[in-house]
C-alpha cells in the first residue's frame, strides 16, 4: 500500500476540492479540446436518445412538454423537460447507449458522457454561459484522469466501470465549479458523490452499461446541490481508512500523489488523455476496425482461409463477446467488428442492429478469426492491433496500426467531426442539424446557452 505523502488526514480530499474552485485561466488548446469533446457528445446524445433505452427511460422518469422550474432541462433529443437531476439521468445514458462517445485514458472510461449531461442539466438553473462550461468540464475532466492515474489499472482490473465509479467524483466536481461551491461546500460534495459512485463491468454489453453515466451525472449534480443547500459529508472522504481509494481499491494498486497534482500537467492536455471515436463500438476495437478497412480493397471478393488479430493483454477484459447475439453485444466483439469491416469496407452505426448482427457471412467469417496476444503489443494500453489475412489463394495481407484515430496525436479534422455530428443528429435534427453544429463551435464565448438548447429539440 503506498504511503501517505502529507500528515494531513484529509490531505488528498482538500488538495481536490482546493484545485476544484481555484480560478484558472486554461490554455487554449485544452479550451478547444473541451469544446470538441462537448460537440461530439451532443452529437452522441442526439443519436443516442432514438436508442431502444430511451423508451423505458422515458417511461420512468417523470417529463414535461414545457420547461418550469420544477423541470427546466432538456431530454436531448426530444422536445421535454425534466428535473436537474432526470434530465442528467437520461442525457448520460443516451450519450453512451451507442459507445461512439470519447474516452480517457489512463481511466479507461468514458468522462463527457457523465460530465456533459451534468453540466446541461444544471445550465439553467445556474444561468452558465457557454464559457462557464468550458471551464467547469476542464475541471472535471482534470479530477476523472487524476482518478485515473491514482486508482488504475487495478481499479479496472477489479470489475469496476470507471465511467460510474470515477465519473460520479467528475461530475460532482463540474457542477460544483459551476455552481460556485466554497471550498468546504466542495469537500462535502465529494463526500456525498463518492457514496454514490458505482458500476460494475458485467454489466457490459447490456443497457446498464450506458446507465452507468447517467447515475454518475446524477450523483455529481445532487451532491453539487445538496453541498449548497447545507448537507453535509465525510471531510477525509479520499484519504480515510474507509473511504473511496482504500475501499475501490481494496488497499493494494493505487498512488495518492497524482489526486495531490491537481491542475498539473492537465489530463485534457496529456498525449492519451481524451479521445474522440470514429467507430461507434467499444474503444479497444477501433485499431483492429481501421486495419480491416485498410485491407478491405485487397481482400474484396476473395475467399479468407484465416484471419489473425494480434492485441494487447488487456483487450481481453473488455472485448468479451466472440459471436454476437445483439447490437449491444457486437460492441464488445473484436471478432464481429473486424469481419464486418474487412466484408463491407465500412463500420458505422449502421452496422449495429439485429439484421446486421445476423448477416451469414459475417457469422460465417467470425470462426476463422483468432485473437491474440501479440507479443510486441502485450504491454501497450492503448490497444494497438495487427491484423494478418490469409486467403484461399495463400495469399497473405498485414496492417498494423498502433494507435486509434481521434487521439490526441491523431485529432478529428473539422470536417471530419461535422461528418460524425451529421451522422448522428441528422435523424434528430434533420437540415438543423448544421446549424446546432455550428453554435457548439462557438460554444467558448461568455453568452448564455438558452439559444443553443433551442436548436437542439427536434421540429415539433
Amino acid at each position: 500500500m503506498t504511503p501517505p505523502l502529507s500528515q494531513d488526514p484529509a490531505a488528498v480530499t482538500h488538495a481536490m476540492a482546493a484545485f476544484a474552485i481555484a480560478p484558472a485561466v486554461f490554455p487554449a488548446l485544452a479550451r478547444e479540446r473541451a469544446r470538441d469533446a462537448v460537440l461530439d457528445c451532443i452529437g452522441c446524445m442526439l443519436a443516442g436518445s432514438r436508442e431502444p433505452l430511451a423508451a423505458p427511460l422515458l417511461r420512468v422518469l417523470p417529463s414535461f412538454d414545457a420547461p418550469s422550474a420544477q423541470a427546466p432541462a432538456l431530454l436531448l433529443g426530444t422536445r421535454r423537460y425534466a428535473s436537474g437531476g432526470d434530465a442528467a439521468l437520461f442525457n448520460g445514458a443516451v450519450a453512451h447507449a451507442l459507445d461512439y462517445d470519447d474516452t480517457n485514458h489512463p481511466a479507461y472510461a468514458h468522462p463527457s458522457a457523465v460530465i456533459v449531461p451534468a453540466l446541461l442539466a444544471l445550465a439553467p438553473e445556474c444561468g452558465a454561459t457557454g464559457a462557464d462550461l468550458i471551464d467547469a468540464y476542464i475541471a472535471g475532466f482534470e479530477v476523472f484522469g487524476k482518478l485515473g492515474r491514482a486508482l488504475n489499472t487495478q481499479h479496472y482490473k477489479r470489475g469496476w466501470h470507471a465511467t460510474g465509479t470515477f465519473g460520479a467524483l467528475a461530475a460532482a466536481v463540474a457542477a460544483g465549479r459551476l455552481l460556485r461551491l466554497s471550498h468546504g461546500q466542495m469537500v462535502t460534495c465529494l463526500g456525498i458523490a463518492a457514496s454514490g459512485a458505482a458500476g460494475l463491468r458485467a454489466n457490459f454489453g447490456t443497457m446498464v452499461k450506458p446507465l452507468h453515466a447517467g447515475q454518475a451525472a446524477r450523483t455529481g449534480l445532487q451532491a453539487a446541490l445538496l453541498a449548497r443547500a447545507g448537507f453535509d459529508a465525510s471531510g477525509q472522504i479520499m484519504d480515510h481508512n474507509y473511504g473511496y481509494v482504500q475501499v475501490f481499491n481494496a488497499g493494494i494498486g493505487h498512488d495518492m500523489a497524482p489526486l495531490l497534482a491537481m491542475g498539473q500537467d492537465l489530463e485534457i492536455l496529456t498525449e492519451h488523455g481524451l479521445a474522440l471515436k470514429p467507430f461507434p463500438s467499444c474503444g479497444a476495437t477501433h485499431p483492429g476496425i481501421e486495419a480491416a478497412l485498410t485491407l478491405h480493397g485487397a481482400v474484396a471478393g476473395q475467399a479468407l482461409r484465416s484471419v489473425r488479430v494480434g492485441v494487447c493483454e488487456m483487450s481481453f477484459a473488455p472485448l468479451i463477446y466472440v459471436m454476437p447475439s445483439t447490437p449491444l453485444e457486437g460492441k464488445f466483439s473484436l471478432h464481429y467488428c473486424v469481419a464486418t469491416a474487412l466484408l463491407r469496407g465500412e463500420l458505422g452505426l449502421g452496422s449495429f442492429t439485429a439484421e446486421r448482427i445476423a448477416d451469414p457471412a459475417v457469422r460465417a467469417l467470425i470462426p476463422k478469426i483468432a485473437v491474440e496476444i501479440d507479443e510486441d503489443l502485450r504491454h501497450d494500453s492503448e490497444f494497438p492491433a495487427r491484423l494478418t489475412v490469409v486467403t484461399e489463394s495463400g495469399a497473405r495481407y498485414e496492417k498494423l496500426v498502433p494507435l486509434a484515430m481521434g487521439k490526441p496525436a491523431r485529432w478529428f479534422s473539422v470536417e471530419r467531426m461535422q461528418a460524425k455530428f451529421r451522422d448522428c443528429a441528422h435523424p434528430v435534427l434533420g437540415a438543423g442539424g448544421d446549424h446546432a453544429f455550428a453554435a457548439l463551435r462557438e460554444l467558448d464565448a461568455p453568452l448564455p446557452l438558452a439559444p443553443l438548447f433551442e436548436r437542439l429539440q427536434p421540429a415539433a
